[in-house]
């Protein structure tokens, strides 16, 4: 990979994180299809970037992450430490599965039929997304009903398994993570925020996971180095504007468009 290009994933990380549409299946699919980097390395790289994303979210809540550490060193546990704990949780109990199954797709199958697999993950996300935007739970058959004040350990487990399935490159984490809490009646705002906090957990994880596994020449490293950097100040430069974009648009359309051109590519790889 050149220097130009780990710019450009690293744009293109620092842009789709923050909106519903998977941004490591859109990374995989450009680094398969238009770098041709095995479907493996591919995924690594996926992950890889969440560091600089990772580190964006790290300095935007900061204070709000200060107060939750203490607490949860003091044992005082209040919502948002009650909700980390049990959607972290259930994140490593569905995702950590999840990873090591999908590593082993990944290395065993090829382009192909990897472009299938996200291709087919990017249509469900998108499903889900118009789901959410259309039938939350609280207007289904008693009417419109509150929102609530305040999240349940049940909301942070059904969180967490959605954050957990959402390893897999093509289901959108925020879109996942997002939907099920909106389903489930919480506050839009309220519902963004732990999106992005129990984020951070994850991220961690995931990179305590791969970051052993990365080449350790000096300029695989600095291409590396260059896609996250470039990540980290894309995502500190766009956030905000993409979180006013996400609250506006139909990402659903995106995921299903592109899922099926996804799709289409995978077939073509097969037949020709």
């Amino acid at each position: 990979m050149e220097y130009y290009q780990a710019v450009f994933i690293g744009l293109l990380q620092g842009i789709t994180e923050w909106l519903p549409i998977s941004s490591s299946g859109q990374i995989m699919l450009f680094l398969i299809n238009l770098l041709k980097i095995p479907p493996e390395q591919a995924y690594s790289y996926s992950i890889l970037l969440h560091l600089g994303t990772l580190m964006a979210l790290l300095f935007k809540f900061r204070y709000d992450l200060g107060k939750i550490l203490l607490k949860l060193i003091l044992l005082r546990w209040d919502e948002e430490e009650r909700f980390l704990f049990y959607s972290t949780l259930f994140t490593g109990i569905i995702g950590l599965p999840i990873y090591k199954t999908f590593k082993i797709i990944a290395s065993s199958f090829n382009g192909e039929a990897i472009n299938g697999i996200i291709g087919i993950a990017l249509i469900l996300t998108g499903i889900i997304l118009k789901k959410a935007q259309k039938a939350p739970l609280e207007k289904l058959e008693e009417g419109l009903k509150k929102e609530k004040e305040e999240v349940t350990i049940l909301d942070a487990i059904v969180a967490g398994v959605a954050q957990g399935i959402a390893v897999i490159p093509g289901i959108s984490r925020s879109g996942m993570t997002i939907g099920s809490l909106l389903l489930l009646g919480v506050k839009q705002e309220k519902a963004v925020k732990l999106s992005f906090l129990m984020a951070i957990p994850a991220i961690t994880g995931a990179l305590f996971l791969e970051l052993p596994e990365v080449s350790s020449t000096p300029e695989t490293l600095t291409i590396t180095l260059t896609a996250v950097m470039t990540a980290f100040i894309v995502s500190l430069l766009t956030i905000e504007a993409m979180l006013r974009i996400a609250r506006r648009l139909d990402f659903s359309k995106f995921c299903i468009f592109f899922g099926f051109i996804a799709l289409v590519v995978s077939l073509l790889g097969v037949l020709i």
